[in-house]
């Protein structure tokens, strides 16, 4: 496993938790040696109680430090006073052993207690702060990243992904560090009482460790596909449930459904394929596992019955015991070997997300914007999204401050484009753009993003109060501010009228507010804000005459004193504009008042004739008009 993108990668955030880690690993420490305790304790048993308790009945049974005690009449009454007191003996042995095998017992449980609590504790910390760190990733990325990147894929990082990924957290503070340490333990304990079959069970390791690490291998790369597929699913029930309306509007429910039974059934197949390889990985350790016991089994009865390799029958028991305690670390040791390459597809995918740079960011000695004297202007600027294809060619464009400009042109022609590079969504390919005579590149993003609010054709809001959504402008208003803005916006009264009035919840994208009254709550947020300059992609074009009354007035009043960029989709909205620049072909080709772009002809004319009335348009010169023709 490669370190950039292994568990090894997760240690920064396990070490503000390195107390409690601690604490932990004492305390899978003190299991481990209770678990191997109370297999070792056969051997004293043993010893100590069993085999003397079976050789009452004769001398022989006795121990030689117990014969030189006993031995000096054997008479009817003696030899019974002496069994007396050898059975007093055992029997202080037997509760002197029992008392160390309850407090072994005792403390199994508790340090088990310890163990599972607070590395429950370790792991959950760990996993809030890594989805936090993906979401700042995530948000820091630039407007062209989330434009390409699917937002089911997105989510599905954030969830299923680093899900997939805690799981290799719960295993390093689970049986990954638990059960080496069972083993070491237990293989210790195995040493001290036969260091030959010791030895000898050493020579089966590696066999088993290849085997793991073949079948984690095969389960790492499958888990990778099974991922990529979760992330397809999510995406597929986003755009259709995102669609819902659109779906049902042409009756294609069955053929959605059949499209995500598709994506189902592929997952499925994927989900088999790392099942298969987890099963036969667990039966093959498990049968390599029992045919060694057996082998040593036979191996020890043999060496008793030749008297070889000092072997004992107390010794073999709690050999074998041991044996079998650390069999199930074995076993949980190449399960979670496996669990961890499963989770291994997930960890890439979530360390890709953290390796992620954003192309947009502040030099090293931006300066702070703290406010806008001149105003805006556009020095040859192009700019692609491809790398290939220019959007917009030499762009040489000055906006003024407090002037209101409009942008116009058919569709694709760059006018979202142009108005993205302001914010720094993008930067050029080309050129460059400056306010009052320095590169918005040189600005703080921050610095500049507080001095420009941007008002959208399709109003997004958040499901929460109406409130909350207006303040989003200004997170520190008060609520009076947060009002007055609602009345700048025309929209305070509908939202008093409602029955909890700034309080009401307006449902997943505003789905409980009317379209007009979602885009006076866009609105009065950019009033909120009190931006320098304000980004306007025309909001009236889908609303019937009433609301577009009403978000004409609010959008009146937002515009009042601020350096404005209007991207047109009705023509009558922007007659009044100080400037209107037309774009074809990613170009500015014409530029000036709605009175001298229609003297001047051409694509501009050709637009309103389209959009206006006969009445609203001025005549063109005949000589230009007969050339056009």
């Amino acid at each position: 496993m490669k370190m950039r993108h292994g568990p090894l990668r997760m240690l920064p955030y396990a070490r503000p938790y390195w107390k409690v880690i601690l604490a932990v690993f004492l305390s899978m420490m003190l299991y481990s040696v209770g678990v191997n305790g109370r297999a070792y304790l056969i051997k004293p048993f043993l010893e100590e109680v069993i085999i003397p308790a079976e050789g009452l009945r004769s001398i022989q049974g006795l121990k030689p430090n117990d014969i030189d005690e006993l031995r000096k009449s054997y008479s009817p009454e003696q030899e019974q006073r002496d069994r007396e007191r050898l059975t007093a003996l055992l029997r202080k042995r037997l509760l002197v052993l029992i008392g160390v095998a309850l407090a072994v017992v005792a403390l199994i449980p508790l340090a088990n207690f310890v163990k599972e609590y607070a590395s429950f504790y370790v792991v959950h910390r760990m996993l809030r702060d890594l989805q936090c760190d993906l979401c700042d990733r995530f948000l820091a990325m630039p407007l062209s990243y989330h434009n390409r990147a699917r937002k089911g894929e997105i989510l599905s990082r954030l969830n299923s992904d680093v899900s997939k990924a805690s799981q290799s957290f719960k295993l390093v503070f689970g049986d990954l560090a638990q059960e080496p340490l069972t083993l070491l333990v237990g293989v210790g304990a195995m040493f001290y009482l036969s260091w030959q079959l010791t030895l000898m069970i050493g020579l089966a390791l590696p066999p088993l460790v290849l085997l793991v690490v073949r079948f984690g291998r095969k389960i790492r790369k499958k888990s990778r596909k099974r991922q990529e597929k979760v992330g397809a699913q999510v995406s597929s029930m986003i755009q259709m449930f995102s669609g819902i309306k659109v779906v049902k509007a042409f009756r294609t429910e069955e053929a959605e459904s059949q499209r995500f039974r598709s994506l189902s059934q592929s997952l499925f197949q994927r989900e088999m394929k790392v099942a298969r390889t987890h099963s036969l990985s667990r039966s093959v350790t498990e049968l390599f596992n029992n045919l060694t016991y057996i082998v040593f089994l036979g191996v020890g009865v043999y060496a008793i019955l030749n008297e070889m390799l000092g072997l004992t029958l107390p010794v073999l028991v709690a050999f074998l015991g041991l044996a079998t305690t650390l069999y199930r670390p074995i076993k949980n040791l190449s399960k979670a070997y496996n669990e961890v390459s499963d989770a291994m597809g997930g960890l890439e995918r979530v360390c890709e997300v953290l390796d992620l740079e954003p192309d947009i960011r502040d030099r090293p000695d931006a300066r702070t914007l703290d406010e806008i004297r001149e105003g805006i202007r556009f020095e040859n600027v192009s700019f692609s999204y491809d790398g290939n294809q220019l959007v917009l060619k030499n762009i040489d464009l000055t906006i003024r401050k407090g002037e209101t400009v409009a942008l116009v042109g058919r569709t694709g022609v760059g006018k979202t484009t142009l108005t993205d590079l302001i914010p720094r969504f993008y930067d050029p390919t080309e050129g460059r753009i400056l306010i009052d005579g320095v590169d918005l590149r040189d600005y703080s993003r921050d610095s500049l993003l507080g001095h420009i609010a941007v008002v959208t054709q399709e109003p997004f809001l958040f499901d929460t109060t109406i409130e909350e959504n207006i303040r989003y402008g200004r997170p520190d208003a008060t609520d009076e501010e947060v009002r007055e803005a609602a009345r700048a916006a025309y929209i305070h009264d509908a939202i008093m009228a409602l029955p909890e009035g700034y309080k009401t919840r307006v449902g997943d994208r505003g789905a409980r507010l009317s379209g007009g009254e979602r885009q006076r709550v866009t609105v009065a947020r950019a009033i909120l804000k009190n931006p320098s300059i304000l980004i306007l992609d025309e909001a009236t074009s889908s609303l019937d005459a009433e609301s577009e009354k009403w978000v004409k007035l609010a959008v009146s009043n937002l515009m009042k004193g601020r350096t404005t960029v209007v991207i047109a989709h009705r023509l009558s909205t922007i007659q009044n504009a100080d400037r209107i620049v037309v774009l074809e072909d990613g170009r500015v080709s014409m530029m000036g008042s709605h009175e001298e772009l229609l003297h001047q002809g051409g694509l501009y004319r050709e637009l309103c004739e389209l959009q206006l009335r006969p009445e609203d348009l001025s005549p063109a010169p005949r000589e230009k008009a007969e050339g056009e023709r």
